[in-house]
């Protein structure tokens, strides 16, 4: 099949290059130094057990993917509407887009661009990091668990679950993929802000009794709107991010990774997602926009 990787960044790349394995012809659609090295070295992925190296399409123009089958939607968040738009005019009218990335309003995006029977949706679970350009780093457990947003694309989603898990990468299927978003949401609103503003790891958020108050007051906070908007996430669901967290707890966070090299987080995106939410049903939820508002404070420097 001929997959394309809007946007090979640590989770696109990690993710195609099972599909290279696995024989699909598969288009990384990248920029800057990370696509200049994967173009002189190949892309290099440094798996927790092992490492290889693919040579595959690496290009910066989005008219690559345009005979493509399946593409899979990493880029970041900010960046949906106009990469889905410079997609939409590029791609078969019968491809589907699966977005990988995180938070739960991409679908709303691409939905309104692309529409409603040709998007699916991904809840992505990977400890994966861009080491250096062209070199991607990854350790501990993965996951994809991916569903439709319509009936229009019930069969699809069952048909690449099966392609997802034939290239060796654990998928399973679920008839409620934004619900399953929304837990994995949960998990990036409870650590990813926090971790970000702190300059902490993850395992250092649990270790630390004051900052894994604050990330549970987080969490709570969240599963409130999160009801409110329909998706019913409770206390258990808080817990099990924070069991879950045990698997993480020299993960550096993707908006920590930014900080750390001194670009602009997602927080934006999907901590504002919830702000707005939040004052759509005329909700405080003080401890979330305090933490964003340091976010935003620290990259007023970059």
């Amino acid at each position: 099949m001929k997959i394309g990787i809007m946007g090979s960044g640590a989770v696109g790349s990690f993710f195609g290059s099972f599909l290279s394995e696995a024989g699909h012809d598969v288009r990384y659609i990248a920029r800057g130094a990370h696509l200049a090295k994967m173009n002189k070295n190949g892309l290099v992925i440094n798996r927790e057990n092992e490492k290889i190296t693919i040579y595959e399409t690496f290009s910066e123009s989005v008219e690559t993917l345009a005979d493509c089958e399946l593409i899979l939607f990493c880029v970041k968040s900010g960046d949906t509407r106009e990469i889905a738009n410079q997609l939409n005019k590029v791609i078969h009218k019968s491809a589907y887009v699966m977005t990988l990335q995180n938070g739960v309003s991409n679908e709303e995006t691409l939905v309104e661009v692309i529409g409603e029977d040709r998007v699916l949706s991904a809840a992505v679970y990977v400890q994966a990091s861009v080491e250096s350009p062209g070199i991607i780093k990854q350790s501990g457990r993965h996951k994809l668990v991916i569903g439709s947003l319509s009936e229009g694309s019930h069969d699809a989603a069952i048909t690449f679950s099966s392609l997802l898990n034939e290239a060796q990468i654990p998928t399973d299927w679920s008839e409620q993929i934004m619900l399953r978003k929304w837990k994995k949401y949960l998990f990036t609103l409870v650590f990813n802000p926090l971790s970000a503003a702190t300059d902490k790891t993850i395992g250092q958020i649990l270790d630390d009794p004051q900052l894994r108050e604050v990330a549970w007051m987080i969490g709570l906070e969240a599963i409130e709107i999160a009801g409110l908007d329909g998706y019913p996430l409770n206390e258990d669901d808080i817990e099990t991010a924070f069991q879950n967290a045990e698997y993480a707890r020299t993960h550096m966070t993707s908006m920590l990774q930014d900080i750390r090299n001194r670009k602009v987080t997602e927080a934006g995106e999907l901590v504002g997602y919830l702000i707005n939410r939040a004052k759509v049903h005329d909700k405080s939820i003080n401890a979330v926009k305090t933490i964003y508002l340091l976010l935003k404070s620290i990259e007023k420097n970059f």
